[in-house]
């Protein structure tokens, strides 16, 4: 099963009707994951040039949802994706991000700010292209981008947010995830910092 379609699954999931459910959230952000550069270059061609490896930055949309069982419990999955390319040893990279976790919500004295805390597992899926521009006098020029390979690798994590509703059952939630990312020998570290912010919709009680 492809990831794409193993979160599809879990979204129909969540979005299916239990009795025990309590409420469920949908939301939409965007976030930043940050990891050093490998230390060590990379002969991308396998000519004998070694190019530099860059730090992972960037903006990541992202959008997921998440169905509160019971009043303190719940399950979610989301994902997130590097908006543009980015440079990488003389290729292009964008990283995607698939998450699913459970999620706590600790009792809050006022119905306005609710914290979550969440802790799961899922994928990351390195894509790499290589790109181009060709030019010619009948068809002036024109850029080229070739997918040369993906990497696959498992993750985990652990983070939480802080739901501020500001109006009816709409709330924003500002974030921070720390993601473990198996073998992640492409950057310098295997951890992978993310601080965001999501707007969401609340469909039931809070």
């Amino acid at each position: 099963m492809s990831l794409i379609t193993l979160l599809s699954t879990w979204f129909f999931v969540l979005a299916t009707p239990v009795f025990a459910q309590e409420s469920l959230d949908v939301y939409v952000g965007t976030a930043t994951n940050q990891v050093e550069a490998r230390k060590t270059p990379i002969d991308t061609f396998g000519n004998g040039v070694l190019y530099n490896a860059p730090q992972m930055t960037g903006a990541f949309p992202k959008f997921g949802a998440n169905l509160k069982l019971t009043p303190w419990l719940g399950v979610g999955g989301e994902m997130s994706w590097r908006a543009s390319k980015g440079d990488y040893a003389a290729l292009m990279y964008r990283p995607i991000f698939y998450d699913f976790y459970g999620m706590y919500t600790p009792p809050a004295k006022s119905k306005w700010f609710v914290p979550e805390l969440q802790a799961g597992m899922g994928a990351a899926n390195l894509r790499f292209y290589y790109e181009q521009r060709l030019c010619n006098n009948f068809t002036g020029c024109r850029a080229s981008s070739s997918l040369v390979g993906t990497d696959n690798k498992f993750t985990t994590h652990f983070g939480g947010g802080f739901k501020t509703f500001i109006h009816n059952n709409w709330y924003v939630k500002p974030e921070f995830k720390l993601r473990w990312v198996n073998d992640l020998f492409q950057f310098g570290k295997n951890w992978v910092p993310e601080y965001g912010l999501s707007v969401g919709y609340t469909f039931g009680g809070r």
